[in-house]
């Protein structure tokens, strides 16, 4: 009789046992399946948009003014040479190239008549056209280097012969120095040689110099 009893408490034990595991197993395989309910109706997970600097945020108008000078050393067609500084306004304007660093530029200078010798006298116009590097030397000053295309116009006036005209194109090319004075104010020189890019004119060179003060828009 007694074995009876410990053998039918020993099936009730193992019942129980399975009834337990059955009910631990489908607790897992219910909770996974509550997280993959999860997981699909959950929202997509969204990226944060990737910050791109905008290559217009390089971009500035600048206006400068400036006073310019131009050396200069001519040989009239009568034979009559002469030479001497001549004294002007420079206006200009520029844009950045995308970047600061880089800048396009358009100058105009007007120079006023100015005696080369006692027997002549000379006036110039001059137009230009130039790509300005600017790299950083610090403390808040850039260089300036660069070339361009000028065309200068030059009236001479020579005591004994006839007055005459020279429409002369002529590279160029500039060295300076920029110095800020505030965020959209800057000031300093720039020293330019000019070479005629034809042979039938009598303003064959020059060297150039004008104190710039800029503006930045």
């Amino acid at each position: 009789m007694t074995i009876n009893r410990n053998l039918l408490f020993l099936i009730t034990l193992l019942v129980s046992s399975a009834n337990v595991g059955a009910e631990t197993d489908e607790s897992f395989v219910n909770y996974d399946s509550i997280i993959n309910e999860l997981k699909l109706e959950s929202p997509t997970t969204v990226r944060p948009a990737e910050v791109q600097s905008n290559e217009w945020d390089d971009v500035a108008i600048h206006g400068n003014i400036g006073l310019g000078t131009s050396l200069v050393s001519v040989v009239s067609p009568g034979g009559a040479s002469g030479s001497g500084v001549l004294k002007g306004i420079h206006l200009g304007f520029g844009v950045n190239l995308f970047t600061t660093f880089a800048r396009a530029e358009g100058v105009f200078t007007s120079y006023g008549s100015e005696p080369l010798s006692r027997r002549m006298r000379a006036d110039l116009k001059e137009f230009e056209l130039r790509l300005i590097l600017l790299p950083d030397l610090g403390r808040k000053i850039l260089l300036r280097m660069g070339a361009g295309l000028s065309a200068r116009y030059m009236d001479l006036k020579v005591t004994g012969e006839p007055d005459i005209t020279a429409s002369t194109p002529s590279s160029l090319f500039l060295l300076g120095i920029e110095h800020k004075l505030s965020k959209n104010v800057s000031v300093g020189p720039d020293l330019s040689y000019r070479s005629a890019l034809i042979s039938d004119t009598f303003d064959k060179s020059a060297w150039d110099g004008v104190l710039r003060l800029n503006a930045t828009f």
